[in-house]
């Protein structure tokens, strides 16, 4: 390899890798090729190997090379090296210092905040020791205040004891009055409230009213009571009238309808005065009923409008027509009047219906005509044969073409694509006979 010298700079060579890529080999390639003097090189103070740019050059012209060996480091760059590793190593001794200052002052704060520690410690076990001291004594004169709270307490119990088994006594009687068999028509909720209203009425008196307890439990059981004896009894009307009401509805009544209706009826009740007699209940359940039983009667028309509508479409409709249909008609009886007749929504629906059968029938027809265009191609294809038959009697062709099958092939797929495109279905079979004949006879010229 040739030598750089001291005053070439590394801009005028290039890395291994980067000579690799401008000679299109591989790396282990180019090193082999300087280790064999094809390549001039030098290493650099880290000992890497660097390629010059004119060797490269002369290798990518296929000139020769002049071998050389590969120059190591100068003296003044290992020299440089040198100097840095020493800066190195007096960094990091520095650093080594700084650490060792730095751990130092650290265990010196640790122990002065020990010994801050225990220092405080002592100091909240002798606080600690005073408190207790004082809890002792606050507890020896609260015990002193309980023991005569006490015996005040006890013969408040007393009092309050016999004051319960008062109340506790009246109270079991008056759940006894309350009983299911006396009140069987009483809620679960209510017989609750007609409870709580006898236990507060006997929280209010004392023993001293043992003599009249029997009467104030029968007194305040009535009262009690004939707020929802007056509710059961207009409930039972008001039922009785919502079943007359529901009853009267059509048979082909839905389950849905019938729970719209009962809405309708409760809400009309509702609005009633508690004092509406039984006449101003039944005329407003009728007038909310009304709009509900004209409902069923218009869905009732709807439905038979609807198969009306599906018998008059022709016989060919699909699944699809019929779905068709079926939506357009319950968009126009939508927009009708709710009163509307059988007549006049027949007449609304007759356009739709008319079009729907229109439609079906036109493709229908179609589809006929595609079956007949269909059927005379297949006859058009297999008069090829018999048209090749009389042209080989008359001497127009030779028998060896008549039986030639690649002819025949030729000819069949001429006439088929020839009748496909002037076919409308609506030809005779003689005319189909005779645009085959013509097709022949331009495919012969």
């Amino acid at each position: 390899m040739k030598n750089i010298g001291k005053n070439r700079s590394e801009a005028d060579s290039c890395s291994a890798s980067e000579a690799a890529r401008l000679l299109g080999v591989s790396i282990p390639t180019v090193k082999r090729m300087v280790a064999d003097s094809q390549l001039e090189g030098f290493r650099t103070p880290g000992g890497h190997v660097r390629i010059t740019a004119e060797s490269i050059k002369a290798v990518r012209e296929r000139r020769p090379v002049q071998p050389r060996p590969v120059r190591e480091a100068s003296p003044v760059l290992q020299n440089r090296r040198e100097r840095l590793e020493e800066l190195t190593l007096d960094a990091q001794e520095m650093r080594a210092r700084h650490e060792l200052a730095k751990l130092r002052r650290e265990e010196q704060e640790e122990a002065e905040r020990r010994e801050a520690e225990a220092q405080a410690r002592e100091e909240e076990a002798a606080q600690r020791e005073a408190e207790l001291k004082l809890e002792r004594e606050r507890l020896e004169l609260e015990k002193a205040h309980q023991e005569r709270e006490q015996a005040e307490e006890w013969e408040k119990h007393e009092a309050e004891q016999e004051l319960a088994a008062f109340r506790c006594r009246w109270q079991a009687k008056a759940s006894e009055a309350v009983s299911a068999y006396q009140y069987p028509w009483l809620s679960a909720p209510q017989r609750k409230e007609v409870l709580e209203g006898l236990e507060a009425e006997i929280e209010k008196r004392q023993a001293a009213d043992q003599p009249r307890m029997a009467a104030i439990i029968a007194r305040s059981l009535e009262a009690l009571i004939e707020p929802f004896r007056a509710e059961r009894d207009a409930q039972e009307r008001r039922q009785r009238l919502t079943n007359e009401a529901l009853w009267s509805l059509p048979y082909s009544a839905t389950e849905a309808e019938r729970v719209k209706a009962t809405a309708a009826i409760r809400d009309a009740l509702g609005r009633l005065d508690s004092s509406a007699d039984v006449c101003e209940m039944r005329v407003a359940i009728q007038e909310t009923v009304q709009p509900v039983r004209q409902a069923v009667k218009r869905r009732l028309l709807d439905a038979e409008l609807l198969r009306w509508a599906f018998l008059r479409l022709p016989w060919s409709r699909t699944d699809l027509d019929r779905a068709r249909l079926g939506r357009e008609c319950v968009e126009i009886l939508g927009e009708l009047p709710q009163d509307v007749s059988e007549a006049e929504a027949k007449e609304a629906l007759e356009p739709t219906i008319r079009e729907a059968c229109a439609e079906i029938e036109k493709r229908q027809a179609e589809k006929e005509r595609q079956a007949r265009k269909t059927s005379l191609i297949q006859q058009g294809v297999a008069e090829v044969s018999n048209y090749l038959l009389e042209l080989k009697r008359v001497g127009e062709i030779s028998g060896e073409d008549s039986w030639n099958s690649e002819f025949n092939a030729d000819l069949k797929e001429a006439v088929q694509r020839g009748l496909q495109a002037d076919l409308s279905g609506n030809e005779t079979t003689k005319e189909v006979r005779e645009l085959v004949r013509e097709i022949i006879d331009a495919e012969l010229e």
